[in-house]
Order: structure tokens, then sequence, then C-alpha cells
């Protein structure tokens, strides 16, 4: 995959639009569907702004899931959880806050 699909593929998992994308970024709504259409490499700035918005690598928009091989840990792992993430974002709040405090809770102990 490219970087182009790369984006289209976290804009989805974020349930980000491409105007909601284009407008953090400060890129035109245009110049993302052309990179789409052309599956064109943007520019360096570009690159950058898009992965802070998306808050993921440049690495990983490069390569996809190929990233970890390349990439450092924490981005592996951001990859490896994502399902669950996803799943606990999905839980109603009166669930979702006490499991957050638990593993809150865990990794204060596991540190301390």
């Amino acid at each position: 995959m490219g970087f182009w699909a790369n984006v289209e593929d976290e804009m989805k998992y974020q349930g980000i639009s491409r105007k909601e994308l284009a407008s953090k970024a400060n890129i035109s709504y245009a110049g993302i569907g052309l990179g789409l259409e052309r599956d064109s490499m943007p520019g360096a700035d570009t690159a950058l702004r898009i992965s802070k918005v998306l808050n993921v690598s440049i690495e990983y928009l490069l390569c996809g899931a190929e990233a970890e091989v390349f990439g450092t840990e924490s981005h592996a792992s951001a990859t490896k959880y994502k399902p669950v993430i996803k799943e606990l974002e999905s839980l109603p709040t009166e669930i979702r806050e006490p499991v957050l405090d638990l593993i809150h809770k865990l990794s204060r102990n596991a540190s301390g």
C-alpha cells in the first residue's frame, strides 16, 4: 500500500473525514483526493502534518504494517493494541471508565 492508501485506512479507523484531515493538517481537500487518485507522494512537510494529525509516524504512513519492522517499539505496540483500543472506546462510559481506572492502577503498580 502507498502513502495515501495508508492515510485513507487510518482516517477510516479513526473516523476522520477528508475534510477534517484537510482542515487540521492545513492542506487542501482537493489535494487529498488527488493524492489518493494519483497515488502520489506528498512533500515532506505535508506528510509530517498529516502524520501529526493522525498521530502516527511518517514511517507507518509510508510503509504501513511493514513499518513495525523498522519502527520503534512504541509504534509496534500502538499497532498491536489498536483493536483493543477500538473496543474500549466503543464501551459505554459507565463501563469504560472503571476499566481505564484499573489499567492506570495496574500501570502505576507495575512501574512503582
